[in-house]
């Protein structure tokens, strides 16, 4: 009589086999860019802020003119600021596409890109605090639970410049027609806020 032996050859095979298929649905959702997110409690302070618009929004209609006046004066002058952080995100992806990859300038290319971008981000904040100075407790508290139910603020994409400018990524997807309708009312906007301000 022949004796049985454990199948340890179909075992390395089988556990290989599964897993070959973990890795491959890891690797497939990865490239396919799925993302884990976590579930913040709803007490949870705003780990997230949204973006200009978001906090517009968010802010009592009858306080929105001035806040708008504030946030518009506070636009003008971090113009520096904001080109800066927006070149600095430019040269950390174009220092991460480099070959041959470098990850020490690449390193470096995304310390100044988060610099420049918390200096920007200082000034937001600020400009967020003196908005709500302006609040009562009421109103201040319907603002803050406005905030934490706003999506965060979307990043405007890092686009090769064209012709010396680059476009915000809602402009990117408009018709050419409705870019310059939408620049347009950018101008009259622009224009009613100087005459205001003379």
């Amino acid at each position: 009589m022949s004796e049985r032996r454990f199948p340890w050859r179909t075992l390395f095979f089988v556990s290989l086999a599964v897993n070959l298929l973990v890795l491959g649905a890891i690797g497939g959702a990865l490239g396919s860019g799925a993302r884990l997110q976590r579930q913040e409690p709803a007490e949870s302070v705003v780990t997230r802020l949204p973006g200009l618009g978001g906090f517009m929004a968010a802010v009592p209609p009858e306080l929105r003119p001035q806040v708008r006046e504030d946030l518009a004066q506070s636009w003008r002058e971090t113009r520096d600021l904001r080109r800066a952080a927006l070149d600095a995100r430019r040269d950390a992806f174009n220092a991460a596409g480099a070959e041959p990859y470098d990850a020490a300038v690449a390193s470096a290319a995304f310390e100044r890109m988060r610099s420049a971008d918390q200096a920007v981000v200082g000034v937001f904040h600020q400009n967020m605090a003196q908005a709500l100075a302006q609040m009562t407790p009421q109103q201040r508290a319907e603002v803050l639970e406005r905030l934490r139910r706003a999506p965060p603020a979307a990043r405007e994409g890092v686009a090769p410049i064209v012709d010396g400018a680059e476009a915000p990524v809602r402009e990117r997807a408009l018709t050419p027609e409705q870019r310059e309708n939408l620049r347009e009312r950018i101008r009259e906007r622009r224009q009613e806020r100087r005459e205001r301000n003379q």
